[in-house]
């Protein structure tokens, strides 16, 4: 497809995601809180390593909880002696942390780091809750999403458990340094917003460039992206409506000529 007809297509798209974004209640929405993450693919020895990025400004005070969910596989017997393996889901999740008065974009804010993966852990999807609490003892007023797949061995993560929702597994294509299509698992509906980073800077939130264009593609069409210049840049992918996140990590775009 040429330049011509591209835009034209790209266009309609930001139309169509903004008038979405606009039909959702503002109060049915999470604060526009990312979650980042060291990578959406784990292996073994990987820590997880979990941060708040604020999109938004968000107003405190407030404090959060990090709560991680997935399913292991365990032995049982039955009354003749009999061995099957059935799936029981596993939550761990951290003491609330100290009261946050608020945050202001791009304002990173380490969660928890202390999660981490073996050869003896499950493959498939983990699930990582993060409750914003109206104080370290308080109710939760929002939840925070992200997912991370875990494997052992091969190039493809064992999808275990009822899945994620929303996860971003890689880089489908690159067309030009304006735009990548992310190979991803994605809701029936979203409006997505993103973060470039670098280091632990943050370049660049990009609005109303980030939109679904097949059924496991999502493409994100910015000129920001091509001036990164080919340097390696971390993309934090959220969608507005679920609070939910997914990264790309050390993804690298063609120098602009």
């Amino acid at each position: 497809m040429g330049n011509s007809m591209r835009i034209p297509i790209i266009v309609a798209a930001w139309s169509l995601a903004l008038a979405a974004g606009s039909a959702v209640p503002a109060q049915a929405q999470p604060p526009a809180v990312a979650l980042r993450t060291n990578g959406s693919i784990m292996r073994p020895g990987d820590c997880l390593h979990l941060e708040a990025l604020a999109i938004d400004y968000v107003p405190g005070p407030f404090a959060t909880r990090v709560t991680y969910r997935y399913e292991e596989p365990m032995v049982v017997r039955d009354k003749e002696g009999e061995e099957s393996t059935v799936s029981r889901s596993v939550q761990v999740q951290r003491p609330a942390g100290p009261t946050i008065d608020s945050l202001r974009p791009p304002q990173p804010l380490l969660l928890d780091d202390s999660f981490c993966f073996g050869q003896g852990s499950a493959p498939g999807q983990y699930r990582v809750d993060v409750d914003l609490l109206s104080g370290p003892s308080g109710p939760s007023f929002a939840t925070l999403t992200t997912c991370v797949a875990f494997d052992r061995d091969g190039p493809s993560p064992a999808a275990a458990g009822p899945g994620c929702g929303f996860l971003v597994r890689g880089v489908s294509r690159i067309d030009s340094p304006d735009s990548v299509v992310l190979d991803a698992e994605l809701p029936a509906s979203g409006y997505y917003r993103a973060a470039i980073l670098r280091g632990g800077s943050t370049d660049a939130v990009l609005d109303a460039v980030v939109y679904q264009t097949g059924a496991r593609d999502l493409m994100v069409f910015s000129p920001d992206l091509g001036r990164t210049d080919g340097r390696t840049i971390d993309l934090v992918v959220f969608e507005q409506f679920r609070g939910a996140s997914s990264t790309v990590v050390r993804l690298n775009l063609p120098r602009k000529h």
